[in-house]
């Protein structure tokens, strides 16, 4: 896809927002072309080089319709067991769907975390600080890109995701 300023996209493991600008920086005495994008749910900018825009995974943000397709599989099924014990592995998996594009992947992280909780719960156990972090982060990425690509706020695309998933989560920006 050919990318331009104004274009609406999801950027992994940063959330969704806009191309904001096309500008030249000499970095290590080389002139580039980057896009600067400007993020819904991250309150940083991120400039990068367009031609390395592609092999990052940068993609056109979803319809709202097709966002809404995607989670709402939620609502029947909030959790699916990740079928690994180890934690560390467990991380690992997250890493790599938090790395992909797809927001299927942000919709099993959802289901991971969601098993997760519930099972250390019912065990008596604490919630790693890091399931609750991932549980964050996965719906804020969705979040942010029904906000972007239906054009309103983080606040009414929450309720959307509430109406859409049944979960109901208390999203902070940062």
């Amino acid at each position: 896809m050919e990318f331009k300023v104004g274009s609406k996209v999801f950027y992994p493991s940063h959330g969704a927002g806009i191309i904001k600008d096309k500008k030249e920086i000499e970095f290590d005495g080389q002139k580039r072309i980057y896009f600067e994008f400007e993020l819904v749910t991250n309150p940083l900018t991120i400039s990068t080089p367009i031609e390395n825009v592609e092999s990052l995974g940068v993609r056109p943000v979803l319809s709202p319709n097709d966002i809404k397709k995607a989670i709402q599989i939620l609502k029947k099924k909030p959790s699916v067991d990740p079928k690994v014990k180890d934690f560390n592995v467990i991380l690992t998996i997250f890493k790599d769907l938090e790395n992909s594009a797809d927001i299927n992947d942000s919709v099993k992280i959802i289901q991971y975390c969601n098993f997760i909780k519930r099972n250390r719960k019912s065990e008596g156990r604490l919630i790693p600080i890091s399931i609750d972090k991932q549980l964050e982060s996965a719906i804020k990425n969705i979040v942010g890109e029904l906000a972007v690509s239906s054009g309103t706020d983080l606040q009414t695309a929450m309720k959307k995701f509430t109406q859409v998933t049944g979960i109901k989560y208390d999203i902070e920006n940062d």
